[in-house]
């Protein structure tokens, strides 16, 4: 199955489908992408949607030649078996702590762009009352280490960069309060090659 074609459909931001993106590029896994605006929105809902063949229409999508999936963490799953990349889950029990943060920051990034769309006190309740309380959880569970689980790279850590990019991007006053923690995580994130050689391709959705 390796050989033949894989495609992700996805929304053109590096939010929920991002670390699905990043367990390709450090397996240095090829795949192509189709990309789909708010504004050109139609291009999925009156087309793609209908006509993909997809047993559960959503975004995002994996199409490998003939297999085709829906839903982030099964595709994630998947990605993870394709790229024999499981080492990034932990072992042993550490897995599920690993699941911990990983789900955590699933929902979070969702909190953080759903928080960003938002004015007023509306905007103001929803970061105090679903983004900080779980960013603090964050803060302490990694403390003052390289990445969560000791030198390790693992899903926890792509989950949290790709929630913390979000709340740089999107509510940057919020990131400020949690800058000390999370600022030298991200540059840890960062400074993987394989990592910085996607972030400077063009195969990288940026939200600025």
């Amino acid at each position: 199955m390796s050989s033949l074609t894989l495609n992700l459909g996805f929304w053109a931001l590096p939010l929920r489908a991002q670390p699905i993106r990043y367990i390709f590029e450090l397996a240095q896994y090829p795949y192509q992408q189709t990309n789909y605006t708010f504004k050109e929105s139609k291009e999925w809902f009156e087309k793609d949607k209908k006509e993909l063949g997809l047993d559960f229409p959503n975004l995002p999508y994996l199409i490998h030649g003939d297999f085709k999936i829906t839903e982030t963490q099964n595709i994630i799953n998947y990605a993870l078996d394709i790229t024999k990349q499981q080492n990034l889950q932990g072992y042993g029990l550490t897995r599920y702590k690993v699941d911990n943060v990983r789900f955590l920051c699933d929902e979070l990034i969702a909190k953080i762009f759903l928080a960003s769309t938002k004015t007023g006190e509306e905007k103001k309740a929803e970061i105090n009352n679903s983004v900080n309380p779980k960013l603090k959880y964050l803060q302490g569970a990694l403390g003052n280490k390289q990445f969560f689980f000791e030198d390790k790279l693992t899903l926890a850590d792509i989950y949290v960069y790709t929630a913390v990019n979000g709340l740089q991007h999107l509510l940057n006053d919020e990131y400020k309060q949690f800058v000390q923690t999370f600022g030298p995580f991200m540059k840890n994130f960062e400074e993987i090659p394989l990592i910085k050689a996607y972030h400077s391709s063009n195969r990288y959705p940026k939200l600025s």
